[in-house]
């Protein structure tokens, strides 16, 4: 698992055949377009998939200034959203009619509303080892025509990275219980099973 920012964009580099950079900031192509595209490249790979380590919650208090026409509440996200994932009311109850405008919740259920939202977390330390994958895939395919001048290669490691994601979706959704018991298909609607 890559403890470090420069681990995850040296082990992209590597995959493009590249040359390992030291930091950042140390004058060289590879480096500079790291740093130009790390926090993009991050908060994208974060948002494209509920991440157990960059999961968190919240209570959400009302703002005062009601919304302007069709919501009866307003509420501020936290400053380090990213992607909502649940929203529930008082009584633990899921609110499914909702909208995200401009870092705010509109919706029509009383303060305090609860979120389960992805969160924008900068530490790697923190990453589980596919997110480490995922990154440097994405990384690899962002970075693969501004090195290599190949759109080949970047297609080839964009496809690494929805591959990535999807094993992440196969491992993490085993990490959890399943938000719903309810029915899903005509069967079980049918008969009532829960």
């Amino acid at each position: 698992m890559a403890t470090s920012i420069i681990e995850i964009c040296n082990n992209a580099l590597l995959d493009l055949g590249e040359d390992v950079i030291m930091s950042l900031g140390d004058g060289t192509k590879a480096a500079s377009l790291c740093n130009h595209r790390w926090a993009a490249v991050r908060d994208a790979v974060l948002r494209a998939h509920p991440w157990n380590c960059a999961m968190s919650q919240a209570e959400l208090a009302a703002a005062s200034a009601a919304p302007l026409w069709k919501w009866e509440f307003r509420y501020t996200l936290p400053t380090d959203f990213l992607r909502v994932v649940r929203v529930v009311g008082q009584d633990g109850s899921p609110i499914t009619d909702w909208e995200i405008q401009g870092g705010v919740v509109f919706c029509n259920e009383e303060a305090p509303i609860f979120i389960s939202y992805v969160r924008r977390e900068t530490d790697p330390k923190k990453y589980d080892a596919l997110l480490d994958e995922a990154l440097s895939a994405r990384l690899a395919a962002t970075l693969a025509y501004p090195l290599s001048g190949s759109t080949s290669l970047a297609q080839s490691y964009w496809q690494v990275y929805q591959d990535k994601l999807v094993e992440a979706r196969g491992v993490d959704s085993r990490e959890g219980v399943p938000d719903s018991l309810a029915p899903t298909g005509w069967l079980g609607a049918k008969t009532g099973r829960r």
